[in-house]
């Protein structure tokens, strides 16, 4: 099969998750400011974004001396609310405490039966009141109507390497009911539809090679609408598909340290996972986000200091007029700590 690049849209999980490239293991991924949007859009980070604009700044966000084409993105497009029924998803705003993470561990635990990946990449000890925690999870499972065959592997876009693939071999008839066309232009330029038992659909577009290099996966989407027309899949029509899995922490360092107008607050931490996988039965999300706000360095002059020796530290000992210690040591663990 010739070049086969897959662009998994999630569109009645309304979430409107697009998904492009294969993750396989847990990997760190540093988001440019300006390629937000481009390969992949999540529901978790706009709800943050939202609440951001809604309940901390009550206006545009805009930051002092820094333009943002991230923002830019997340203002034009629509939001996740509109896109996902609010039993998928939970979001809150909170003081950054012990007691504000014990909250919302409770509520993703009652809600989704879930734990949270990112909230201990979080510093709640000691709390401080001032900074403020913006989190969201989104969850959602969706299941085919029937389990697609498991495919023989075989490689990706011309792969040394094959890949697990699911779809149609023997009986295409069967999944009729499951599988439909969108519009197939030719051998390099179609799409189908795969419906589920949760009213979702799975929606697979092969764009061309250069709208796949060029344009953003909102653009892409805005493509395909056109492209749709009434279509059937018929006895001897094919379909495969490999297995996804995404497993992906994001980092938005650009937005870090930037001071947003109008408040007297920064961005301390933005942060984002994508845990997500599509096989022969359905698809898998859980997608979470997470900004810290801390109060601007002006601010943060007044507030009290907390000098809490309880992670790795060196230890020095030295007569006050000499100029070396006579003795140090590094306290790496609890090897020389004293039991209670």
């Amino acid at each position: 099969m010739k070049k086969t690049v897959l662009f998994l849209i999630l569109s009645a999980l309304a979430a409107g998750i697009i998904l492009t490239g294969r993750v396989f293991a847990l990997q760190n991924v540093q988001m440019k400011d300006s390629d937000y949007g481009m390969n992949m859009y999540t529901p978790a980070f706009p709800l943050v974004f939202e609440d951001l604009k809604e309940k901390i700044v009550k206006g545009k966000v805009e930051f002092i001396g820094y333009h943002s084409s991230m923002v830019d993105t997340l203002e034009a497009i629509e939001s996740p609310k509109n896109r996902l029924d609010e039993k998928f998803y939970y979001h809150t705003v909170v003081k950054r405490t012990p007691a504000s993470k014990k909250k919302i561990e409770a509520d993703i635990k009652e809600k989704f039966n879930e734990k949270s990946s990112i909230l201990d990449m979080v510093q709640w000890e000691p709390p401080c009141e001032e900074d403020i925690i913006l989190y969201a999870m989104v969850k959602k499972n969706i299941e085919f109507l029937k389990r697609f065959e498991i495919l023989d592997p075989l490689p990706f876009n011309n792969s040394k390497e094959e890949f697990k693939y699911f779809g149609t071999k023997e009986k295409s008839e069967y999944f009729k009911a499951q599988t439909k066309p969108l519009f197939y232009k030719d051998e390099n330029n179609y799409a189908i539809s795969l419906k589920t038992k949760t009213g979702d659909e799975v929606i697979l577009y092969m764009p061309s090679e250069n709208d796949l290099k060029e344009k953003s996966v909102h653009k892409l989407w805005a493509q395909l609408q056109k492209k749709i027309k009434p279509d059937s899949f018929r006895e001897d029509d094919k379909f495969l598909a490999p297995f996804i899995e995404i497993k992906e922490l994001i980092s938005y360092d650009d937005l870090i340290n930037k001071e947003i107008k109008g408040t007297d607050f920064i961005i301390a931490k933005a942060i984002e996972s994508v845990e997500f996988s599509l096989d022969n039965e359905g698809a898998k999300l859980k997608n979470e986000a997470l900004i810290m706000l801390e109060k601007c360095a002006l601010m943060a002059e007044i507030q009290p200091r907390y000098f809490y020796f309880n992670k790795p530290f060196v230890l020095f000992i030295k007569e006050e007029r000499r100029e070396n210690p006579y003795f140090m040591v590094k306290i790496r663990d609890a090897k020389y700590l004293v039991k209670s």
